[in-house]
């Protein structure tokens, strides 16, 4: 297992590293991260026993990995970071949510089959499935947390806060939504909001 781990977690910073090293926007580049570099722990996810830590780690080394290349600011907010385009974030996919979502799906996935075989692995207990919840239901869940989290922190919540009832959202994050921006651009004007 830990081989495995090992395998995984050496081929995600190369993805990661190439990406960030690409002449890509953005968006573009947020995109990649998330289709191509983070999508490499969904494969192992509820069978790999992942760790909080060993996640946690991996979203720390990530982020000191693009604030190496540019693409994300020293002072910038890290919830801000995994929150969606649409609603002010950056649109990143943290490992650690990726995986955690996963298990959460399999568990759920395990629990409610009709399948023979499958509930026999419902019973042996090799999948957790204690406390899982539909997908969907499970994402809007975490999404809600990451945006109070953000929006609670003194200096970085201020700006959303702040803000009147009569801005139009959709165009004051539709900046982020275009694919227009360098990724350097992208992380100043989020540190400096």
């Amino acid at each position: 297992e830990n081989e495995m781990k090992e395998k995984t977690i050496k081929e995600y910073k190369r993805r990661l590293r190439l990406i960030l090293k690409s002449k890509l926007n953005g968006k573009n580049k947020t995109t990649a991260i998330n289709t191509w570099a983070v999508a490499i722990f969904r494969y192992g996810a509820g069978v790999i026993d992942w760790k909080d830590s060993e996640l946690k780690r991996i979203d720390r080394k990530s982020r000191k990995m693009m604030t190496i290349y540019g693409a994300l600011h020293p002072k910038s907010d890290v919830n801000r970071l995994y929150v969606k385009r649409k609603e002010g974030g950056r649109g990143m996919s943290s490992v650690e949510q990726v995986v955690r979502e996963e298990e959460n799906s399999l568990g759920y996935y395990v629990l409610n089959s009709q399948e023979t075989l499958i509930k026999g692995v419902c019973v042996s207990g090799t999948i957790i499935t204690e406390g899982t919840i539909p997908t969907k239901e499970y994402k809007k869940q975490k999404s809600e947390e990451l945006k109070q989290k953000w929006m609670e922190k003194k200096m970085y919540g201020q700006f959303i806060r702040e803000r009147s009832e009569k801005v139009d959202m959709d165009k004051t994050w539709y900046w982020l939504s275009r694919s227009d921006l360098k990724i350097e651009t992208e992380a100043l004007l989020c540190a400096a909001q």
